[in-house]
């Protein structure tokens, strides 16, 4: 059972990370997309935190005999979903780098054409080794 300083605390630290959490949202430091795992799992850490009984509640649904091994399982499980999400995210990254720095090599390659034409001179190519 949870003593009454220790549930205070833990309410006070889930309301302090949902604080967070919104700033950095609110200063555009992190999209809403990509932090609503870390919203769901502040909100759910001021729940378990507001209402104990909850956990010992899950435990016995789950067969699990220990609540602490209960959470400790659920938490394993968020931060497998926040490893992937991440990674697709990450991934979705890499395919835009990959597409812009080629347009970006287009179209400097056009704005040399244009150059040489504008000056009269034959456009220079460049080897690549």
């Amino acid at each position: 059972m949870m003593t009454a300083r220790l549930q205070l605390f833990a309410t006070l630290l889930a309301v302090a990370f949902l604080a967070g959490m919104i700033e950095l949202i609110r200063k555009r430091r992190v999209q809403l997309k990509y932090a609503l795992l870390w919203l769901f799992s502040g909100v759910m850490m001021l729940i378990l935190a507001l209402f104990p009984g909850l956990l010992d509640w899950a435990a016995g649904l789950l067969g699990v005999y220990d609540p602490v091994n209960a959470l400790f399982a659920v938490m394993l499980c968020l931060g497998f979903a926040l490893m992937i999400s991440f990674s697709v995210i990450m991934s979705g990254n890499k395919k835009n780098l990959v597409r812009l720095t080629q347009e970006i090599a287009l179209l400097e390659k056009r704005v040399r054409e244009l150059e040489a034409e504008r000056d009269g001179r034959p456009e220079r190519r460049e080897e690549k080794a």
